[in-house]
């Protein structure tokens, strides 16, 4: 069973706008504990540069990040989700450099970023508007990493549970050679890659770039 477009929508909606000061509790629980090893992962993959953290949601990535010294933009569409980005950002005395824009629209000059970085995108992150929109900003060679979903060491009624309310609220799922051949139509070279990061596995997609595209 699929929950209709229409629902599965609504429901997002609400995790992003109104529910949104719950988005980082849902995170944890359904993760049992592993959704910032799992995001952080994708720093691994990052190459020397100007950093967007696209959709950055609650800023958990954008935070962590800056803590260890480097200085990331965030981008997200959600007034609530910057909100809370600003007030973790501003607690923890971090700087801000936050914008709000549309992931198909990019609000930067071309070639004015070396990485970006997105963890669990909504179905978004491949459309072609978005991946040309990324291509434009990156450099030649830049890297655009996404953290798709992560491993769970559950027990197996538990992990069922997990995996029959992702089956229910994904309608579309594209497929890994599918997504593959989407980046390289966007000029992108791209790889799937399994990373660790403080004993929790993550499944990434890790596009690179091409010269002339």
């Amino acid at each position: 069973m699929t929950l209709p477009m229409w629902l599965v929508r609504a429901i997002f909606r609400l995790l992003y706008n109104e529910m949104a000061f719950s988005y980082d509790l849902v995170a944890w629980l359904v993760s049992m504990g592993h959704w910032g090893a799992w995001r952080r992962t994708a720093i691994l993959h990052a190459c020397e540069g100007p950093l967007l953290d696209l959709a950055h949601g609650t800023g958990g990535l954008t935070a962590d990040m800056t803590r260890m010294g480097l200085a990331p933009v965030g981008l997200d569409l959600s007034p609530t989700m910057g909100r809370i980005t600003r007030r973790r950002l501003s607690n923890q005395q971090l700087p801000q450099r936050l914008v709000r824009g549309r992931a198909q629209q990019l609000p930067f000059r071309n070639a004015s970023f070396a990485n970006i970085l997105m963890t669990f995108p909504a179905d978004f992150v491949m459309d072609e508007q978005t991946l040309a929109a990324a291509a434009r900003i990156l450099r030649p060679g830049g890297r655009l990493v996404i953290v798709v979903m992560g491993y769970l060491h559950a027990a197996p009624p538990v992990r069922r549970l997990i995996d029959w309310a992702y089956d229910i609220t994904t309608p579309r799922k594209l497929t890994a050679p599918d997504a593959l051949a989407r980046l390289q139509q966007a000029g992108f070279l791209a790889r799937w890659e399994d990373a660790t990061l403080e004993g929790a596995t993550a499944r990434l997609l890790v596009a690179t770039r091409c010269a002339g595209s």
